[in-house]
């Protein structure tokens, strides 16, 4: 994007001086052909469409309505979310079925052995109820990571939107100043013709008129072209094909607001998605140093078994059913150093670090709020300055040294600085104008939403 004005020399090095002649007659060639003066009209996309014309606020819901990132994190989260009943859910119980204690020489009768039979168990692990109501509380933190994070990947999204809008918006109104300021080059070569040809003025005028004109032209093909890639840009955040048409945007407007940096600080602490999503994950952490210290405590198993017995022969024991009833228990603390303890320290460290992580977080969330704040503060002084003083200063200079040089009292070269001061200045209010809006979509990002409520106030 153009961000500053390289100003054509007032003087002329000595060197050039004699070159001049044919370098400004080829100049004057150029820029009389109706090909050269409409070069740049032709970058400009034909035709126009609802991005030039749709609000910003439509635009945003476009994009987030649109966004496959969006919509792959919300397909996470519904995943999350049907995670946590699982995850404190009891294991699933185990069933068998088999013949048991069948003599190696009897084939598979089971009429040849007493304690020959047909066995049915059930079995069901039994982890302790804190161990599962601490693993469905991990699961269900883990979705609360997944929404803090689809809120700020939206936050993030819809600054994109808007700050590539705004850039649109300055890119429009620089252009159309550029082109303003092409035909004031045009009339003020013109002039410096005019008096050439009375013999008041000299030749070394028309050709810095031409320079002039033709570094116009330069930059509103550099201008136009910034245009096209920003449009595509914004097309390609709403999921549009990159050369979709963008028509005419509508000139920059300052939002009015009033920041209150240590509410807008207060309010981005408590409401950022990023420090939502970090407090989950330490919450998270915690759940998790807790589960690894139960893991000193046993769990347990239980199993019931069934066995169908036949008949053998005159034996007045056989063929009766028998069952058993067992309950088991592990034994954790026989590799606590190996696995446990470690568990435990590991944990702690997760831990540790994820409060950190928070603190530093915070930290850096307040100083990017609080230079937001003292940016748009800048913008606006620095915009009033320019719209109160600055610019009309400019125009007045301009439409008195036109006057002047036409009775000769002001040097030509005067009235070329006083046409790239008015066109410098028109400029700045509008880069002021763009840079005050990418700061305040800043600001709603870091705060977590739109400036209303603690912090702002719009107007």
């Amino acid at each position: 994007m153009i961000k500053a004005v390289l100003l054509v020399p007032a003087r002329i090095p000595s060197f050039l001086r004699f070159g001049w002649p044919l370098i400004g007659f080829a100049l004057a060639l150029l820029v009389s052909s109706p090909r050269f003066a409409d070069a740049a009209e032709a970058q400009q996309p034909a035709g126009t469409v609802a991005i030039g014309s749709a609000s910003v606020e439509a635009l945003v819901q476009e994009a987030v309505g649109k966004s496959a990132e969006l919509a792959a994190l919300q397909a996470r989260i519904r995943s999350a979310e049907a995670m946590v009943a699982p995850a404190s859910a009891l294991p699933d119980p185990m069933a068998s079925v088999g013949m048991v204690n069948i003599p190696v020489h009897s084939g598979i009768r089971l009429d040849q052995d007493t304690m020959s039979g047909l066995e049915v168990m059930v079995s069901q692990d039994l982890p302790r109820t804190k161990k599962r109501r601490l693993s469905g509380q991990s699961q269900s933190l883990e979705a609360r990571m997944l929404r803090a994070r689809y809120d700020d990947k939206r936050n993030n999204l819809v600054k994109l939107v808007k700050q590539t809008y705004f850039e649109l918006q300055y890119l429009d109104e620089a252009i159309h100043t550029t082109d303003r300021n092409k035909q004031l080059a045009q009339d003020i070569l013109k002039a410096a013709e005019a008096q050439y040809s009375t013999g008041k003025g000299v030749l070394q005028d028309v050709f810095q008129a031409q320079g002039r004109l033709s570094q116009m032209l330069n930059m509103l093909v550099e201008m136009r072209q910034d245009r096209a890639m920003t449009a595509s840009k914004l097309s390609k955040l709403l999921y549009r094909p990159p050369d979709t048409p963008v028509g005419e945007t509508p000139p920059l407007q300052r939002t009015e607001v009033t920041l209150e940096a240590q509410a807008l600080i207060d309010r981005a602490l408590a409401a950022s998605p990023q420090l939502a999503e970090m407090g989950a994950k330490l919450g998270q952490q915690e759940t998790k140093l807790n589960l690894a210290r139960q893991e000193i405590k046993p769990d347990f198993k239980v199993e019931f078994r069934y066995m169908f017995r036949q008949p053998v022969g005159m034996d007045p024991m056989s063929g009766t059913d028998m069952w058993s009833a067992i309950v088991g228990v592990n034994l954790p603390w026989v590799y606590r150093r190996q696995k446990v303890d470690q568990d435990v320290k590991a944990a702690q460290s997760e831990q540790t670090a994820a409060g950190q992580d928070i603190a530093a977080m915070r930290n850096e969330l307040g100083q990017m709020v609080q230079s937001m704040v003292i940016d748009v503060n800048r913008a606006n002084q620095q915009i009033s300055l320019v719209e109160t003083a600055l610019l009309p200063q400019a125009e007045g200079a301009l439409a008195s040294s036109k006057a002047a040089y036409q009775t000769g009292q002001l040097p030509f070269v005067s009235l070329l600085d006083n046409q790239m001061n008015l066109y410098t200045q028109q400029l700045r209010r509008a880069e002021l104008l763009e840079g005050r809006e990418k700061s305040l979509a800043e600001l709603e990002y870091l705060v977590g939403g739109e400036l209303v409520g603690a912090g702002a106030v719009t107007g």
